[in-house]
């Protein structure tokens, strides 16, 4: 078990780089001296330029060829979108206990962080808001992936989840840079207090996996997932709410609900990100998604959550405040609504009314 952390300043060795790009392979002087040209900028110029700590199973040479792995695909995510930087890193922890990660990092924060947990899903990486900057906690195995060339699937897998979490880190500055007024103090109204989570978690995800897409990328993978998620979620939902019938603990049922719901948008979100980046619908990759959709009740919901997820990143740089998400959130409650829970203001207090559907019923 190695604990280490891994100072930005060190050089990266060439021969590191060789062995992980195939560069043996080109016999080209062009493709030597591009390799060079790279190295000169990953040394000089590190894209990532934050502290980077591991702790897991690994030599030094091992953890040196993470940090060039890392480095690199920095790099190229950096050269396909210019705008891209990870200024707002404070620091990068791979760690073989992530729940210990995330336990540690929850002090420091003074907010619990969990990783998710689902049936059809287990959390891998997370960015955690920090006072001034964020940082990015990783399963370790995730870094010893983006180096094994014995699971090609795996390290596509792992490399395109570093890539994704690089691009939280940007849109984390992006929201930090254009809503300071209100970033981590926003006070959410009562009313909204269900669905903001789920309508950020949709925009971030979607933000992330659009722009981290790459040929490390399965196109079809989150959009077919959502044939998973979609009915699973809402079992989970109708249960729910038939032992909400005999224990009569609302709070109960709806801190279930709401993670529930957070999750699908999530869900969704990754799903369309995906989308947009290839340019192509789920009905093209995933019917068998689309059904599972139409079954639930979702699908005219889902169109406008696509139409209002491309209409937030068109505009993504003139954000002026949270209530940006508005739209998306009312998307949420209706959603909530086709399940059974029905959020209402009166008198300035939020109302919840969970009428009797057969589908609910004990």
């Amino acid at each position: 078990m190695t604990n280490k952390a891994i100072p930005t300043s060190s050089k990266l060795e060439a021969d590191s780089v060789e062995n992980d790009t195939n560069a043996d392979e080109f016999d080209n002087d062009d493709c030597n001296n591009l390799i060079a040209q790279i190295m000169e900028e990953l040394n000089s110029n590190p894209p990532i330029k934050c502290s980077i700590s591991y702790t897991g199973l690994g030599d030094e040479e091992t953890i040196n060829n993470i940090m060039v792995q890392l480095q690199i695909q920095a790099f190229c995510l950096k050269q396909k979108h210019s705008w891209l930087n990870f200024d707002d890193l404070d620091s990068i922890v791979f760690h073989s206990d992530y729940s210990l990660a995330l336990r540690e990092i929850s002090e420091r924060t003074g907010r619990i962080c969990q990783a998710t947990n689902e049936p059809s899903g287990i959390g891998i990486a997370m960015v955690v808001p920090l006072e001034k900057k964020c940082a990015v906690i990783f399963d370790a195995g995730v870094a010893l992936s983006i180096i094994d060339e014995s699971d090609p699937e795996r390290k596509n897998l792992c490399l395109d989840t570093i890539l994704h979490e690089l691009c939280h880190v940007y849109d984390y500055g992006r929201k930090r840079r254009l809503l300071q007024h209100e970033f981590l103090i926003w006070k959410i109204s009562p009313i909204n207090s269900h669905v903001f989570n789920a309508a950020e978690s949709a925009w971030s995800e979607y933000f992330a996996n659009k722009y981290s897409n790459s040929t490390y990328s399965s196109p079809n993978m989150h959009p077919q997932y959502l044939s998973e998620v979609v009915p699973s979620v809402v079992e989970d939902i109708r249960n729910a709410i038939k032992s909400y019938r005999t224990h009569a603990k609302l709070d109960e049922l709806l801190q279930f609900c709401v993670k529930k719901i957070c999750f699908l948008f999530q869900s969704f979100g990754y799903a369309l990100g995906r989308l947009s980046a290839n340019s192509t619908s789920l009905e093209q990759v995933a019917p068998s998604s689309v059904a599972a959709l139409r079954s639930a009740g979702f699908w005219d919901l889902w169109l406008a959550i696509v139409g209002e997820l491309d209409r937030l990143d068109e505009r993504r740089e003139s954000w002026t405040s949270f209530d940006e998400l508005k739209t998306l959130m009312a998307l949420v409650d209706d959603v909530f609504k086709v399940l059974g829970i029905h959020y209402s203001e009166s008198n300035g207090r939020v109302m919840v009314n969970i009428p009797y559907t057969p589908e609910t019923m004990p």
